[in-house]
């Protein structure tokens, strides 16, 4: 029996778990009896090829990840919170997964081993937040003022892959620390919202992720940020990026200054130094409300109105003009050269992008067209654009 069969067992039952699939449900998709997929999980039977590629159809993932995959992280939320688009999340948890996979799949292909996050500190205290922080921001050689392409490239430069993914509202971020660190951000979501998601989701993998954790002696390799969530680990995380984004030292210079505590508490202000930090107005209230500018039940006077979240999106990436900012630059690139390479197809690649077939096509079309205007165009010009790539 292959590696492959041997553990095929364990990964049918592993997945229909994932995805929240009974035995009977399952056999009821594929038009097979419950039993049989019992046999399945247990290994007294072995599904056909036909029926392999029906089991990772019904559950949502592709064949290659039923099969292969070695790295596969199993993201769930330390807390529950309801939400209308419930599917739609534990559908983005899943893809993640599968994201991690495809990431050490193109290295192997390669025959590049990725390089590790080295990183590591422990949340002692808030006291100390400051401290840390600063040493942080030091060592990724951040501005004082960060930007979101800033942070994206401080962390590449130190092995994160980072994916500006369309999600549903509700999920703002993902992180994974393993043989290689990925934080996943959401789209959807302002600038501002997706750089302070960007913070928060680093401080998870500096502070949180490969740790031990003391009430389930289990290694922690995932994180999932949600809309209000409460769990102490998420302030913690939400801490270290108001810090990194908004120094505490800095508004407290900013509130000194003659009649600024007054002027703060207007709109327009209020929103000028959000812009000024790079932040949402959201942010920076409740910054200000722990060096008692506002009080926390003035919000519904600075946030009015009813907001209404747009739809879960159906793909990661829709537009063949956004791939390169919404996928990670350096898998991105690796993922290119194989596929120029002829280890992988259009449609393999369109799968690790996790964009539709048409918009792959369309987006390899322009890159084309882009390097024959670049060769007629003469070498120099090629050369810079290579370099810009």
């Amino acid at each position: 029996m292959s590696t492959k069969q041997h553990n095929l067992p364990a990964r049918i039952a592993e997945i229909r778990a994932l995805v929240e699939l009974s035995q009977a449900q399952l056999a009821n998709k594929l038009g097979v009896s419950t039993s049989l997929v019992s046999h399945w999980e247990k290994g007294t039977r072995t599904p056909s090829g036909s029926q392999t590629l029906d089991l990772a159809r019904h559950m949502g993932v592709a064949l290659d990840y039923l099969l292969n995959a070695e790295i596969r992280p199993h993201f769930q939320p330390r807390t529950c919170v309801t939400s209308p688009d419930q599917d739609a999340i534990d559908r983005t948890l899943l893809d993640a997964s599968m994201q991690v996979h495809y990431l050490d799949t193109a290295h192997r292909l390669a025959g590049k081993a990725p390089a590790p996050f080295s990183l590591c500190a422990d949340f002692d205290s808030f006291d100390n937040l400051a401290n840390i922080t600063s040493h942080l921001r030091d060592t990724l050689k951040l501005n004082r003022r960060v930007t979101l392409d800033e942070l994206k490239q401080a962390l590449s430069e130190w092995n994160i892959y980072v994916f500006d993914w369309q999600m549903p509202w509700h999920l703002s971020g993902l992180s994974f620390r393993g043989a290689f660190s990925v934080i996943f951000i959401n789209y959807k979501h302002t600038p501002a919202r997706r750089l302070f998601t960007l913070a928060h989701e680093f401080a998870h993998v500096v502070f949180h992720l490969g740790r031990e954790q003391t009430e389930t002696k289990e290694r922690m390799s995932t994180a999932v940020s949600l809309a209000s969530c409460r769990d102490p680990i998420e302030k913690q995380a939400n801490a270290f990026a108001a810090e990194l984004l908004m120094p505490r030292a800095d508004l407290e210079k900013l509130v000194k200054t003659s009649d600024s505590r007054s002027r703060l508490r207007d709109p327009a202000c209020l929103e000028a130094v959000a812009q000024h930090f790079n932040v949402s107005r959201d942010a920076i209230f409740y910054r200000l409300t722990q060096l008692d500018v506002f009080r926390w039940t003035e919000k519904s006077t600075y946030f009015v109105g009813k907001f209404t979240p747009p739809a879960a999106p159906e793909h990661r990436v829709e537009d063949p003009k956004k791939i390169d900012r919404q996928v990670d630059p350096r898998f991105r690139d690796l993922a290119l050269s194989l596929h120029q390479a002829d280890k992988i197809s259009t449609g393999k690649l369109a799968e690790w992008f996790f964009a539709p077939r048409h918009v792959m096509e369309e987006y390899l079309t322009e890159l084309s067209s882009a390097k024959e205007n670049a060769i007629s165009e003469g070498p120099n010009h090629e050369e810079e654009l290579a370099a810009a790539d």
